[in-house]
């Protein structure tokens, strides 16, 4: 059997581990996915470790200034209060990648004007709760259900959760030697049905683990690998 791993699938092993990022978006959303042939032969099963849902904070006072110390009291109740709460963090998405949010981080946010309405300011965070054993896509969107309807809103302010309700990830190359022993294993498979005359080919392997949704909160992973069955020698 020739299973070839090329060496950039070990430096992005050890990339990853530096990271600790959440990852928002599987294939599912990101490409449209419907069918399982189009995902590789072997994938590994995953609990997702959170729920999250973008929430919108908008307030529509007519003065800038009162405007805008509303909607911040209000941002900072919120994180106050998800300080409190074990079941709730809050985040901000960039790109998919979805980074820890606090109180520090108000200042720095940058308010932008609700459906051309100049008067109308609005920012967008991340709600997650983390996916415990036994839990249900029911009980956690309750859980930030309920912490929205608790949250002291200020003056006109009023927040919104959409509907881009998604399973995530963190740091999913964290995985990487269990996929990549799957499909070893699968190579050996797959060489052994052919005989000795035969080998496999696995290219690939440098790509990122991805994953798609699978279920509720379930997950699973892959990488985007071909495997080719080619005479030995």
């Amino acid at each position: 059997m020739r299973l070839l791993i090329p060496l950039v699938a070990v430096a992005a092993l050890i990339a990853g581990a530096a990271q600790a990022q959440e990852y928002r978006f599987s294939a599912n959303a990101g490409r449209g996915y419907t069918s399982q042939a189009e995902f590789p032969n072997v994938q590994v099963s995953l609990r997702a470790d959170n729920l999250v849902v973008s929430v919108r904070v908008a307030c529509d006072t007519r003065d800038a200034a009162q405007r805008r110390s509303e909607i911040t009291q209000t941002l900072a109740a919120m994180a106050r209060a998800a300080g409190l709460d074990a079941s709730i963090e809050l985040g901000l998405d960039s790109g998919g990648n979805v980074a820890d949010f606090d109180a520090r981080m108000i200042p720095t946010l940058r308010f932008h004007s609700d459906d051309g309405r100049p008067d109308t300011s609005a920012v967008t965070l991340v709600i997650k709760t983390p996916i415990a054993e036994g839990d249900t896509l029911e009980a956690a969107s309750a859980r930030i259900r309920a912490f929205v309807e608790s949250t002291q809103r200020v003056g006109r302010t009023e927040l919104r959760l959409m509907d881009d309700w998604e399973p995530t990830v963190i740091r999913p190359d964290q995985y990487r030697p269990v996929v990549l022993a799957a499909i070893a294993a699968d190579a050996g498979t797959t060489a052994a049905a052919f005989g000795p005359a035969y080998g496999v080919e696995v290219t690939g392997l440098s790509r990122q683990v991805t994953w798609r949704q699978a279920g509720p909160l379930e997950l699973m992973l892959y990488i985007p690998y071909q495997l080719s069955v080619t005479p030995a020698g």
